[in-house]
């Protein structure tokens, strides 16, 4: 039988360290978030660059001239700017692009809820074997496009994949309806947007359920280059962040 989040003493995914405050807003953010509530930046990537600069800056054991002082922390801060600029490419284009077009949606309720929910009894209908759930896992498949049905998964304590749920993706335009039922109980859906290699999820548009309350979720999964998609995101339910994979099934 196959094993749930239960079973590895985890909540719906794996808790990721993140800074609390966002240095491009100062929005101080609830231990442990992942993504700035206020501008989305990404607390995880901000502290590995944070604790990257720190170690150079600590990195000599000589004390330098002042200038050297200088030039090392104008260099350090322009690497970190270039790497941070990269990891954040998606959030700046968006920032750059007028959100105008995009308003509230409520993924509960009126004719976006009502596809969703027609989407969550498909999903419920259908059944994944072990063996088609371990085969994409061992050997993910690289398609073209996000629409589809996927196997959920996390890595547990020893390291390894194992599957924790199921979801759906259909296109709609410029969007991408979602769904995701985990083994625990949990039950995300939402819109999100395609950005290149990923699908963007932001609060407003995606919502989760979990042990009979229903709260704001957001996340981002880009696609890897053997075909498995990684993702991560956060729901005001439990402040936690989530990492997971996606395979999507033939």
């Amino acid at each position: 039988m196959r094993r749930t989040l239960q079973d590895y003493n985890v909540s719906p995914g794996s808790k990721i360290d993140a800074d609390a405050v966002c240095v491009q807003c100062g929005t101080v953010n609830p231990e442990g978030t992942l993504i700035c509530r206020t501008c989305g930046n990404n607390l995880r990537d901000q502290r590995r660059l944070r604790l990257q600069a720190e170690e150079q800056l600590r990195g000599g054991e000589e004390l330098p001239s002042p200038r050297k002082i200088v030039l090392g922390i104008i260099a350090v801060i322009g690497t970190v700017l270039i790497i941070f600029a990269g990891i954040n490419a998606d959030r700046i284009m968006l920032w750059l692009v007028s959100s105008s077009d995009y308003s509230a949606t409520n993924p509960w309720t009126g004719e976006i809820g009502k596809q969703l929910s027609v989407m969550v009894e498909d999903l419920k209908m259908q059944v994944l074997a072990s063996n088609q759930i371990y085969s994409v896992i061992q050997r993910p498949i690289n398609a073209e496009s996000p629409e589809g049905i996927f196997v959920i998964a996390i890595r547990d304590k020893e390291d390894n994949i194992v599957p924790v749920g199921k979801a759906m993706v259909k296109n709609r335009g410029d969007d991408y309806l979602f769904t995701a039922l985990l083994d625990n109980g949990a039950q995300v859906r939402g819109i999100a947007q395609k950005q290149e290699q990923r699908l963007v999820a932001y609060w407003d548009r995606t919502a989760c359920e979990w042990k009979g309350q229903k709260g704001s979720a957001s996340g981002i999964v880009s696609k890897r280059e053997d075909g498995k998609y990684e993702g991560y995101g956060g729901t005001d339910l439990t402040n936690e962040n989530f990492g997971f994979y996606a395979f999507k099934l033939p």
